[in-house]
């Protein structure tokens, strides 16, 4: 019932009132760059993330932190260039969003392949229930829906501020055969898709405080690690498989890059099933490091209840100004 009522909804008519005119205009530009050839779409994407890049000092100022942190062994030349980079990607995924939510399963197909899907078909083929994790990065949609397409899939988001916008996100992800659910109502709907036999999309890498966390390493960063993967394994009897969507520019084709099953997983212990869940994820995010949502302010909590590394952004972004 959850399901129906509140994630199948038609569009509402409080959805053409004028406060919801900028999210009209942003879904009518990306619907146009659907129309457009893919080489096109992908320059006007990248063209977007430049103009994010110099036009939004703070998100700007949160990837360079990430990036300084995570990647200690690239000079500050080389920082900079996968800063550059990963604004292009993320303006390449605004424009992909016209793919996920108009494109049709054939088009998508085309632009989207499977690596390592094998070991997901034995999964399914064992009877196992599946639980697939993904990091955080610029293909996440379009694997999520190729993934429904083949198997039943159920994932969990967080909520939109803006409820067009929602409502849109929730169709797109939902126009395969997969299932969405919100944050805010809790796992229990999750765990029991899962238990109902839909594979799980599931993305754990965010920061919700100490309390609810334990300290993993995420590229050598000690980072407030959610314990739900373990828990959720545990819980269904799931096989736990790490994954990726990433983008090859070149060819405009996304790829779903599936890895091994974690083994020993869930092994009881909270904290060896966060290091081992950390430790799949740097992987997959290691096969396309620049497209990894670095936005992400995934550092926050320190383990010694320091201050958070963002506390300084306003800062560096005032010391930037000074010196122009």
């Amino acid at each position: 019932m959850l399901h129906e009522s509140v994630m199948s909804e038609r569009l509402k008519a409080e959805y053409l009132k004028p406060r919801y005119l900028s999210t009209w205009l942003l879904i009518g530009v990306i619907g146009l760059t659907a129309l457009m050839p893919r080489r096109m779409a992908l320059d006007f994407g990248a063209a977007m993330g430049r103009l994010f890049y110099r036009r939004n000092a703070k998100r700007r100022e949160i990837v360079r932190i990430n990036i300084e942190m995570c990647f200690v062994d690239l000079n500050e030349t080389q920082r900079e260039e996968m800063v550059r980079q990963h604004f292009e990607f993320y303006g390449r995924n605004v424009v992909d969003f016209g793919l996920a939510w108009w494109g049709s399963p054939r088009t998508i197909r085309k632009w989207v392949q499977f690596r390592g899907v094998d070991r997901l078909d034995q999964a399914h083929k064992d009877k196992r229930r599946v639980i697939l994790i993904t990091p955080h990065a610029v293909g996440m949609d379009l694997g999520g829906i190729l993934l429904s397409e083949r198997y039943p899939s159920v994932s969990m988001m967080k909520r939109a501020p803006d409820d067009l916008l929602n409502w849109m996100l929730i169709r797109g992800r939902e126009r395969m055969g997969g299932v969405m659910m919100m944050r805010d109502n809790g796992l229990r709907p999750l765990l029991r898709a899962i238990r109902n036999g839909r594979q799980c999309y599931f993305i754990p890498d965010e920061d919700f405080g100490a309390e609810l966390s334990v300290f993993a390493p995420f590229f050598g960063v000690p980072t407030a690690t959610l314990t739900v993967v373990g828990r959720l394994a545990r819980l269904t009897d799931a096989v736990v498989l790490p994954m990726i969507t990433w983008l090859d520019v070149d060819s405009g084709r996304y790829t779903v890059d599936i890895g091994a099953p974690l083994e020993d997983f869930p092994s009881g212990d909270d904290t060896a099933d966060a290091i081992h869940v950390n430790a799949a994820l740097e992987e997959r995010v290691r096969l396309a490091p620049a497209q990894y949502m670095w936005t992400l302010r995934w550092f926050k909590t320190r383990p010694d209840g320091g201050p958070s590394p963002y506390d300084q952004v306003p800062d560096r972004i005032a010391q930037q100004s000074g010196h122009k």
